[in-house]
């Protein structure tokens, strides 16, 4: 084969790809996925709802949101120091042959303040399944473990997935591995954040923006409260997710029983 002919054949393959990918995740800003009340309706009177039609991933400016399969229920931090906050990119997961539609609404401040619920439909020729969507403007953070470890109930391994959408905080995502210790009230968690390999160290992230600390500990906020409220940057409100379900808005802060 000439070399014309190989260049020739490589381009088609890349066009292809770039095809292949533009279709199994397509990108559309929020608003244009926007339709009407009876636009809403007539998807849903002629297909069949199924439950079990999901999405693999979705991604909001390019983060993906925590699905919350117990609640059917999407969230998007709104990341503050973004000019599409309220307009992001939308790109999903498409394999099913899935389109995707939001019930005629828009993001705004005040629906963000008073937790309003949106709504977004997957559907496909035959089939629907219908989303909540929840919008915050404060940081997610989701700790993974495994809830049958019985070796250690005070000490159990742990890998946390932070998404900080603070503006001044230039790496949104924060990924690390240690261990966790329910308390029995389940109420607060004491987070000890460790280096990865066999010889195991104290790892001091600076998480939110905070100093470098091995050691953090969540509560839970049981009143209304805001960014604002944290004492010298010590402590950060945040959504808490314990294996992607929602716990409720809990205080991130040191843990101050051990030395600084």
């Amino acid at each position: 084969m000439s070399r014309r002919n190989i260049l020739i054949a490589v381009s088609i393959f890349t066009v292809m790809v770039i095809i292949l990918i533009v279709v199994l995740n397509p990108s559309h800003r929020f608003n244009n996925l926007s339709v009407s009340e009876s636009k809403w309706d007539s998807i849903q009177k002629s297909r069949t709802e199924n439950n079990n039609l999901r999405l693999e991933d979705i991604r909001f400016n390019d983060y993906k949101l925590i699905i919350d399969e117990k609640s059917n229920t999407l969230y998007y931090s709104l990341i503050n120091d973004s000019s599409n906050k309220y307009n992001p990119k939308v790109e999903y997961d498409a394999n099913n042959n899935v389109k995707l539609a939001i019930f005629a609404d828009e993001i705004t401040d005040e629906k963000v303040k008073n937790n309003h619920q949106f709504k977004i439909m997957i559907y496909n020729e035959k089939e629907y399944h219908i989303y909540n969507l929840k919008c915050t403007d404060i940081p997610i953070l989701n700790i993974s473990y495994d809830k049958n470890d019985e070796t250690n109930k005070n000490s159990v391994p742990m890998e946390i997935y932070l998404f900080d959408n603070l503006s001044n905080i230039p790496n949104k995502i924060t990924i690390s591995r240690g261990k966790l210790k329910i308390n029995d009230d389940n109420y607060t968690f004491s987070l000890h954040m460790l280096t990865p390999g066999k010889n195991k160290r104290d790892n001091k992230l600076s998480i939110l923006n905070m100093k470098p600390n091995s050691e953090y500990v969540l509560s839970k906020v049981n009143q209304d409260i805001s960014q604002e409220d944290n004492l010298e940057n010590k402590k950060h409100i945040v959504e808490l997710f314990l294996n992607n379900e929602y716990q409720g808005i809990y205080l991130l802060g040191f843990n101050d029983t051990r030395k600084q």
